[in-house]
């Protein structure tokens, strides 16, 4: 055999090989107690998406639930460029935010026993002189959490604030009263009324998922919230309104039905508000919620029933309580490490996949494809149950990764030469690339190798590669190149065939054939005619050969063991 390496200066070629495997499903899984003290019931549902589900229904933090074995093969070759997680997770059968004990005016504020509950205060003030301001607000001792404030008026002011206060306060509180503190001010015809609430199964890491608030001096009336909220599924809008002036016809103080409420708003207090030495310049406030079924956006509206001097308004969303991601991290080498990939939305009633990483997420670790290829590679997921039972239907990793062998292959080519069969090739840049190996097989399974070329190294330029095997195999042969880098790594081109024929012979293919059809090659087109024998060597027909090159139908044989022989002439 002969070997030849030519070199010839070109611009460099630049290509990579990217690969993307999966998405990849797991064969184990188990709950892990490292975090959280919930374990998830039938953590092995997560195999397949089928509506047989791990879940956990115990209100607070999960274990983990561990997802392991993805059956990754990797080549070891390939340098891992991300990872993407998809969960398919819902929540079953949470309760939606519901009025727990309604609304009532004063500073005593009596609560019922409840789930997850969130206590509302809503001041309305006017003064003459001065803007007045509420600078703190205790319930049963427990400090409460100012939400939002808006003022109006310019020479006299009107004013309204919202304060809060969640389960752990109200647990906790020694009483039932509502004490606010106020900054200093000058008390001109100064007067304020006092409106509460209590919710339940409210979200208590993020009670209030929307606000808005607006004012205005004019008298447009109805008064629209300036800026939609956005409202959840199960969630309740809240809005409070003020406004100086009676209403016409006049009502006394403490008296009712100051606003026609619209938008489908349940009333909660609607009251005329006034210094008793003044009553004819106080102010009204009304207080409201609707329950939301299906979430979008709210801009409530409300009519006052008098003459519009000016008002304030503050519109708010009570979103339920959630199941959330805790934790979501990536298992390697059987611990749980890297970036917390946990995502904001809550679960969500509806099934469907949530997707952490992605394509260049490397989980805040790095990565080796034997790490990913590891029975003890996958994911860990802890959630924090608040309302229902947080269910995960199927876990599943895709992984995106580069062929970084030193090499760039840029063709490779057989062609039958009549008395030998030419291999070539070509790469555009090598690093640390050793040697290569030409290998044949004669069914494309099992390949020998067949000669050794050794590589240039290191290179930019584009290369050429060469060997004559001169002893090639009759008929359908298969070719492929292995190559070889420093550190032993490896990779296999593409495999190549070619049909080779010595003039002396003839060839048969396929050998055995199972539906009595071959194909016949000769180098010598005068072969006329075919001699079929039995295994026990008796003739059993003669055929005429039509053409050079035939295929030949054979069919009517029974399965056995058969010569042939040919005729060229005589």
């Amino acid at each position: 055999m002969e070997k030849t390496l030519l070199i010839a200066a070109s611009a460099l070629l630049h290509f990579a090989l990217h690969a993307q495997t999966g998405p990849n499903s797991p064969a184990s899984a188990s709950n892990n107690a490292a975090i959280g003290a919930n374990a998830w019931s039938s953590p092995t549902n997560i195999y397949t998406s089928n509506n047989a589900r791990a879940s956990v229904a115990t209100k607070g933090l999960s274990n983990y639930l561990e997802a392991t074995n993805f059956g990754f093969a990797i080549p070891t070759s390939y340098t891992i460029n991300g990872i993407t997680v998809e969960a398919e997770k819902s929540t079953l059968s949470p309760s939606s935010v519901a009025l727990l004990n309604t609304w009532s005016t004063g500073l005593t504020k009596s609560i019922s026993a409840g789930t997850d509950r969130y206590l509302i205060v809503v001041a309305a003030m006017e003064n003459g002189s001065a803007l007045p301001n509420i600078t703190g607000m205790t319930y049963g001792g427990q400090t409460m959490t100012e939400l939002a404030e808006m003022s109006t008026g310019t020479s006299f002011y009107g004013k309204i604030e919202v304060w809060v206060l969640t389960e752990s306060g109200i647990a906790a509180a020694s009483s039932t009263s509502i004490v606010p503190t106020y900054s200093s001010f000058t008390a001109t015809e100064y007067c304020e009324v006092f409106s509460s609430a209590t919710f339940q199964f409210v979200d208590q890491l993020v009670p209030v998922s929307s606000i808005q608030s607006s004012n205005s001096t004019l008298s447009t009336n109805p008064h629209l919230l300036g800026t939609a909220i956005t409202t959840l599924d199960g969630s309740a809008a809240i809005n409070a309104v003020m406004c100086g002036n009676n209403t016409e016809p006049a009502v006394a103080i403490g008296g009712t039905n100051t606003y026609t409420i619209n938008s489908s708003y349940v009333e909660g207090n609607d009251i005329y508000f006034a210094n008793t030495g003044f009553s004819s310049t106080g102010g009204c406030l009304q207080t409201s919620h609707k329950l939301i079924t299906t979430g979008g956006t709210e801009q409530p509206s409300c009519t006052f029933n008098g003459t519009v001097n000016r008002h304030a308004m503050i519109g708010f969303t009570l979103q339920r309580a959630r199941e959330i991601d805790n934790e979501v991290k990536i298992i390697k080498g059987g611990s749980i490490t890297g970036s917390n990939m946990a995502a904001t939305p809550a679960w969500s009633t509806t099934e469907a996949y949530t997707t952490y990483g992605g394509s260049t997420s490397l989980w805040g670790t790095t990565w080796t494809a034997n790490d990913i290829n590891a029975v003890n590679f996958g994911v860990a997921l802890a959630v924090r149950v608040q309302n229902g039972t947080a269910r995960v239907d199927h876990t599943r990793i895709t992984v995106y990764a580069t062929n970084s062998l030193p090499i760039e292959l840029i063709d490779f080519s057989v062609e039958n030469k009549l008395n030998y069969v030419d291999v070539k090739w070509a790469t555009a840049t090598e690093i640390n690339n050793d040697f290569f190996l030409v290998q044949r097989s004669i069914d494309g399974i099992t390949f020998k190798d067949i000669e050794q070329v050794d590589a240039a190294g290191n290179s930019s330029s584009l290369l050429f590669y060469g060997i004559q095997d001169e002893n090639p195999c009759n008929g359908v042969s298969y070719y492929r190149l292995k190559q070889v880098d420093f550190n032993g790594n490896y990779s296999y081109s593409d495999t190549k065939a070619v049909t080779f024929v010595r003039e002396e012979d003839f060839n048969v293919f396929p050998n055995p054939t199972s539906d009595g059809i071959l194909n016949i090659y000769s180098a010598n087109p005068e072969t006329n005619e075919v001699w079929i024998y039995s295994g026990d060597l008796k003739l059993i027909k003669k055929i005429q050969l039509p053409e050079a090159n035939p295929i030949l139908s054979i069919e009517e044989l029974i399965d056995g063991f058969y010569f042939l022989l040919f005729k060229a002439n005589d």
